[in-house]
């Protein structure tokens, strides 16, 4: 099945949606230029400075100079690799933080004397987005305005924490602090478990992928008449797990009928980017999703100002960090785009105009 990778060049923002041949969304990613400074990327190398060395974790912190200290497993190099309380070492990030957790490091370059190095510092920048993101045998393609449109969708449902299922039946998909929370519901027809519950695996499996949620993941399963659809289902657990790329571990099914898994993480889950933590939009996707509503309205009509009418929340973040997006949009735009401060919208409303 050939698949496509989207790439969304926006003001600010860089967005990236794997498609199958149906359009169906199988990953999303997203990169945001203010937040470049900020955290460290996969793929950087860094002059890094041991803050501690946990003998029980077997492993070191490192500090980078931004963000959380690094995590840096020594594994079997524990006494022999020169990594102690205050060494200067010289760390590739092989994981980004998420939640409060730092970046996972390696060591690298083991026997480099890092005295001359300014320490923590950034020795050499990750690659791009697009290689980062390292999707073979994929098609790519720069979004239209159509392509935009299907991103917007793939990102509004994969915020979602409720997923309906073609073959009716829901799925509720809830990160927690310690695991991701499943629990599927047949939506009253008690007579159809055993099928929804089979439909969902596929659906939940995708959505994972889709929202870059891993770690443990608890699926609570719709309750089951007796012994022999309990074994189809687990059947059918079994088979999907052993189609899912990346390492993934399931335990049997428990008697209640929950499966929970473990899922290698890959990448910082979407919502962690654009969502607070109560599942509202951060001001800032309120003010890129602006930016790219005016992008699209320059799209269309080039001879023509624009105003962005906002709640005062956008507008400030919008001049705070208009070092990171004005370069793409005012090139064309310049003092034809102008922000207007409007009261009576919510903090999760703007107006696009074309004058």
């Amino acid at each position: 099945m050939s698949k496509t990778l989207i790439i969304d060049q926006a003001p600010g923002e860089v967005r990236a949606g794997l498609f199958d041949a149906h359009d169906q969304a199988l990953a999303l990613y997203v990169e945001r230029a203010f937040e470049t400074h900020t955290r460290a990327s996969a793929g950087a190398l860094y002059c890094g400075r041991v803050k501690t060395v946990d003998a029980s974790l077997n492993a070191a912190f490192v500090d980078l100079g931004l963000g959380a200290p690094g995590f840096m497993p020594l594994g079997k190099e524990r006494g022999k690799s020169g990594v102690f309380e205050g060494a200067a070492i010289v760390v590739r990030v092989r994981r980004e933080a998420f939640a409060e957790k730092g970046p996972l490091l390696m060591h690298e370059d083991k026997g480099r004397d890092c005295a001359a190095l300014a320490c923590p510092s950034l020795l050499k920048p990750a690659p791009d987005f697009i290689q980062r993101i390292n999707i073979r045998d994929t098609e790519q393609r720069e979004a239209s305005r159509t392509d935009r449109d299907m991103l917007d969708a793939a990102f509004d449902a994969a915020l979602d924490p409720l997923v309906r299922l073609p073959g009716g039946g829901e799925v509720m998909i809830e990160p927690t602090r310690a695991m991701v929370a499943v629990d599927i519901d047949t939506a009253s027809d008690k007579s159809r478990a055993l099928d929804v519950n089979v439909e969902a695996i596929d659906v939940i499996f995708r959505h994972l992928a889709l929202r870059g949620l891993a770690g443990i993941i608890a699926i609570d399963f719709a309750p089951m008449k007796g012994a022999k659809e309990r074994k189809k289902l687990e059947t059918a657990l079994t088979q999907a797990v052993n189609r899912q790329h990346g390492r993934m571990e399931c335990a049997p099914l428990t008697r209640f009928g929950v499966a929970v898994l473990t899922l290698q993480r890959s990448h910082r889950p979407i919502a962690e980017t654009m969502l607070h933590a109560n599942g509202t939009p951060r001001t800032a996707t309120i003010a890129l999703d602006a930016l790219r509503a005016v992008h699209n309205e320059h799209r269309a009509n080039p001879a023509k100002a624009i105003r962005l009418s906002a709640p005062a929340t956008v507008i400030r973040w919008l001049e705070k960090n208009r070092a990171f997006w004005t370069a793409p949009l005012l090139t064309g735009l310049g003092a034809r785009l102008t922000f207007c401060e409007n009261a009576n919208l919510n903090e999760d409303q703007f107006e696009v105009i074309a004058q």
